[in-house]
């Protein structure tokens, strides 16, 4: 590609805690509290939901200082809820950047996004934080009706939009934009890293397996070429949501995407850049050189935390 440069959950949670530990663990070299594998159960899926968790310094059990959170979501491919904490460094891009006190002490927490963690990635369909056409796995329902809210109860973090922030990277930036989209006010700011929304074209040409695996579930299996652009492509696309949303609706929420010059998705990307430009609504945009890889999300990171501290209450 040529190089390019362009300047309350009121819902109860219904699940319950189960960790394979009694506390998170702390991590080595202090700052932050890390642990890559909690449960709780979900109601909504009928099955556990695994998740990973950053609790900064400072959080204590027995405390009552409500916390800012994050919700970080992962990408695909072989990544899962760990990859943040193993390949991105969020530990300590997230120590670094509360000590500097460029973002307050924040709680972050990931869920695993796959439908079933314990198998192997390879074939396995992706639910790409969204529900299934057919309405048998909702995973989308999931995160915003009982994860969200499960997560500021046990953590006493968030509990209202100004306390509350969304974020993610490539499948991950996909469906942070998405919920941040399909609820408004939901959020103080929504991110996305590289985020994986291919544009019609793109969509048409991905072969039968690379769509079997992506968006069968979602938008239908067996699907080839133009017909996979039906109603439900149309309605989880994250620039058609855009279009169709009121300018005052999407005021609601700043958005913030980052995405190479480099990748594939830079075209997706800068198509949602001039519709959130058409709608004179609050966002930022920054392409860097770079690709689709952990480099470029671990150095675009800090700027998206910082993004997100600047709209917190």
């Amino acid at each position: 590609m040529k190089r390019r440069t362009l300047l309350t959950a009121s819902t109860t949670a219904s699940a319950a805690l189960a960790v394979g530990s009694a506390a998170p663990v702390r991590a080595d070299g202090g700052g932050g509290w890390t642990a890559e594998t909690l449960r709780t159960y979900s109601r909504i899926l009928g099955k556990e939901v695994l998740y990973a968790l950053y609790l900064p310094p400072g959080w204590r059990p027995e405390g009552r200082t409500t916390h800012p959170v994050l919700f970080l979501l992962h990408g695909g491919g072989v990544d899962d809820r760990t990859s943040w904490l193993r390949d991105g460094n969020l530990k300590y891009l997230l120590d670094r950047a509360i000590s500097q006190r460029r973002i307050p002490p924040t709680v972050v927490a990931i869920p695993d996004a796959w439908r079933d963690p314990y198998a192997p990635k390879e074939g396995q369909q992706l639910t790409y934080y969204m529900n299934d056409a057919d309405g048998a796995y909702r995973y989308a329902d999931m995160v915003t009706e009982e994860f969200v809210p499960y997560i500021e109860s046990r953590y006493r973090a968030g509990g209202r939009p100004g306390r509350r922030g969304i974020g993610g990277l490539s499948m991950g930036g996909f469906g942070a934009l998405s919920f941040a989209l399909r609820h408004q006010g939901m959020f103080a700011g929504a991110f996305g890293l590289s985020t994986a929304h291919r544009t019609d074209a793109q969509i048409v040409a991905l072969d039968a397996e690379a769509y079997r695996v992506r968006y069968a579930r979602a938008w239908g299996e067996g699907l080839a070429g133009e017909a996979r652009l039906n109603a439900l492509c149309r309605y989880w696309s994250l620039l058609d949501t855009i279009e169709r949303t009121p300018a005052a609706e999407l005021a609601r929420t700043p958005y913030y995407l980052d995405c190479g010059s480099y990748d594939e998705f830079f075209e997706g990307n800068a198509r949602l850049n001039l519709a959130l430009a058409r709608k004179k609504v609050p966002y930022h945009f920054t392409a860097r050189e770079g690709t689709h890889d952990w480099e470029y999300w671990t150095s675009g990171l800090p700027g998206a935390l910082d993004f997100l501290a600047a709209h917190f209450d």
